[in-house]
């Protein structure tokens, strides 16, 4: 069985994701909703501008240069509600820490939170999601942060 590769960008991350040419899009965004977290009822996928239809296979569309990039938009939440994200600073935490959110929330803002919270100078650590470091300036939703979410905290080494 023959498979394809996607990349899905959209946001300041950009997960690559491979599924069988015989998958449906519906496959595609279940599978790209399980690594971003999110609910497959907010996801769009674009391919050269034209919104791709759930029951479409993917094999139609994919062209001959691995991987096809694909254009995901993320429905926002109604409201811009404000929800809980976990954040995780140590190997030895048990217990992460919790900070209120919205989507539109920046990485510095969560940064200014998370000092506020536990006392460690934002200067002083950076954050991590599904493995990225997050850049200041971005909205949180660019990182396809939705509630529940875990975000790691590491502190940055002090080299005197």
């Amino acid at each position: 069985m023959s498979s394809v590769s996607f990349l899905i960008g959209g946001g300041a991350l950009v997960p690559e994701i491979e599924l069988p040419t015989s998958a449906t899009v519906l496959e595609l965004k279940e599978m790209i909703g399980e690594v971003i977290d999110i609910l497959v009822s907010r996801l769009t996928l674009t391919f050269n501008g034209t919104v791709l239809a759930d029951d479409q296979v993917v094999g139609e569309f994919h062209g001959e240069i691995l991987p096809t990039l694909l254009f995901l938009q993320v429905q926002p939440l109604p409201g811009n509600p404000e929800f809980p994200i976990f954040v995780k600073y140590s190997a030895q935490q048990t217990v992460p820490l919790v900070i209120s959110v919205r989507e539109t929330t920046t990485v510095d803002e969560l940064m200014v939170k998370i000092e506020e919270e536990c006392g460690v100078s934002a200067e002083n650590f950076t954050l991590h999601y599904l493995a990225k470091e997050m850049e200041f300036n971005f909205a949180l939703s660019a990182y396809y942060i939705s509630p529940a979410c875990e975000v790691e905290m590491t502190l940055n080494s002090t080299d005197n």
